[in-house]
């Protein structure tokens, strides 16, 4: 039987200190909400004491893929769920009774058209669900949905996953907000308001972020509008201000009592993937493109 409201977020081994902190920083800013991991069994051993449940992941699965089957993993019958690199600042309860209105929300845009950093046309995405509005929550890293009034909604995002490629025209690995996305818009779920819930360091102008997540602080003043915000939550994706986010995992790790070591080889490496190792892969592949072309 499910139980109430609770938060959900997945693990690996590559970011199981990221998920501790994600857990630190509910226990200090939401006390005393149920927080439920599901991760590999490798894992568990390192991230059980943080957590109220600790929940084997499905081995079949791959990557995004684990986001499709939240309903699953679940077991709570209202639950927020996190990527494992964020960070929560504010009470949860407070932006339920809105979210609840329907069995799926998550922060976003109404789009007609474009394209998403994983490939997808959402112009010829509409066409093909026969629908005109594209719910987009392009890089959320969170979700709120409750038991059973979501099944409906993750059976349709798990038989589009099927021959997502194929019917949609998309090269590459699957992305689960893409596909949640045209699932979304074929239901005509809409997006809920990204301000002041959802926010990314890059969101708040240089100078102005406030933010201790020790203390479950944070406020910065948009870099698009000027406006002073206090986000329920940042979301570091993308690897994204590697040294500023382990600075607040350090902040987090010591308010608690445990060890920091790792951390600091954690910012490093992601620092490296994202500024070295990643702008080299384009170039490579924008030179063999390039290449490719001079021998047609």
């Amino acid at each position: 039987m499910a139980m109430g409201f609770g938060i959900l977020t997945l693990a690996t081994q590559d970011d199981c200190q990221k998920a501790i902190g994600l857990a630190l920083s509910l226990r200090l800013s939401n006390p005393g909400v149920p927080i439920a991991v599901a991760c590999p069994s490798s894992v568990k051993p390192s991230i059980e004491p943080y957590f109220d449940y600790v929940l084997n992941d499905d081995p079949s699965l791959r990557g995004f893929e684990h986001k499709l089957h939240l309903d699953r993993y679940t077991p709570f019958q209202r639950t927020f769920f996190f990527d494992a690199d964020v960070l929560v600042f504010r009470d949860l309860t407070e932006i339920l009774p809105l979210w609840s209105e329907q069995p799926y929300s998550a922060c976003g845009t109404i789009l007609t058209g474009g394209a998403s950093s994983f490939g997808l046309d959402r112009a010829k995405a509409l066409r093909t669900i026969e629908r005109s509005r594209f719910t987009c929550i392009d890089g959320a890293g969170h979700a709120f949905f409750s038991k059973p009034d979501s099944f409906p909604v993750f059976e349709l995002a798990r038989k589009i996953a099927v021959d997502y490629a194929q019917r949609f025209g998309v090269s590459g690995k699957l992305a689960d907000e893409d596909v949640m996305g045209i699932a979304l818009s074929s239901l005509e779920l809409k997006p809920m308001p990204s301000i002041p819930f959802w926010s990314r360091y890059l969101s708040g102008r240089r100078g102005t972020i406030k933010m201790n997540a020790a203390e479950c602080r944070c406020e910065m003043e948009l870099i698009d509008t000027g406006q002073v915000v206090r986000p329920f939550m940042m979301h570091f994706a993308a690897n994204e201000a590697p040294f500023i986010y382990v600075n607040q995992l350090n902040l987090l790790f010591k308010r608690f009592g445990i060890s920091t070591r790792g951390l600091m080889s954690m910012a490093i490496r992601d620092y490296y993937v994202t500024r070295v190792e990643w702008p080299a892969r384009q170039f490579i592949k924008y030179r063999l493109g390039g290449m490719r072309h001079l021998f047609n």
